[in-house]
């Protein structure tokens, strides 16, 4: 794991963190050496979620602002391997584990589209789904709901180790929906998800929307910003699961 921290200004909640994560591994090789490219280069999974979080990284330290409470930039490692290396924060936290108030997922977000929307798997189980809400809007995107909750995908990333300990998460990845006419997001990452995901194609090859990337990542950026200066810590919602379990 390589983790940077950008401390907080004010004299209280400086102690207090909003954690971004990233996975940096990918899967390697595959044994097929009769293939003139083997290696699984990993460029949406998750190439692209660490790019997003270092230049989120960048745009807090450049913005010439201050911000109350402290950032954590967090690359795990081993996710592929089952979520080891956030497993190994989440159970050896560089800071108290209590001071944690929010973890933004960032893995796989697939920025072959002009995305019109954005999903946050969890946005429903506590505050950070209004906060997401109100970040996107300022780029003229919509939050839209889990179009796959039978596939539970809140319970299958690093966020989920934090979640564990009761610290509120979104998982954020782009929505089904395009600002391109006659474009269909969905189909465009269920293509992907088809023919590159885990392959050696998922690469620089692909039809890369960097505006899109820009997009996503300022979006993140203020969903990075209401975090770290609200008042209160984000909450589960007491109807949810998350929120029976943890909130006293």
């Amino acid at each position: 794991n390589v983790a940077a921290v950008l401390p907080g200004s004010h004299d209280t909640l400086k102690d207090e963190y909003v954690v971004y994560t990233a996975h940096s591994d990918h899967i390697g090789v595959i044994k097929d050496m009769s293939r003139e490219d083997n290696i699984n280069n990993g460029a949406m999974d998750n190439a692209s979620g660490v790019s997003v979080m270092l230049e989120t990284a960048r745009l807090f330290v450049e913005s010439g602002q201050e911000f109350d409470r402290s950032i954590m930039f967090l690359s795990v490692t081993a996710e592929e391997k089952g979520l080891l290396g956030a497993d190994y924060f989440a159970n050896n936290p560089t800071v108290p584990l209590n001071s944690i108030v929010a973890n933004v997922n960032l893995d796989m977000p697939v920025l072959l589209y002009d995305f019109a929307d954005i999903i946050a798997f969890g946005a429903s189980h506590s505050t950070l789904g209004e906060t997401v809400s109100k970040a996107a809007k300022q780029f003229d995107t919509e939050q839209s709901p889990d179009p796959m909750p039978e596939q539970a995908i809140f319970t299958r990333s690093d966020h989920y180790t934090l979640v564990k300990k009761g610290i509120p998460a979104v998982f954020l990845m782009t929505g089904f929906n395009s600002r391109t006419e006659g474009e269909d997001g969905g189909e465009v990452w269920g293509k992907f998800f088809a023919e590159h995901y885990h392959k050696p194609s998922d690469g620089l090859n692909l039809d890369i929307n960097y505006e899109a990337g820009a997009r996503f990542t300022n979006i993140n950026f203020a969903i990075g910003k209401e975090i770290a200066n609200a008042d209160q810590r984000p909450q589960w919602l007491e109807e949810s699961f998350f929120g029976k379990q943890f909130n006293d």
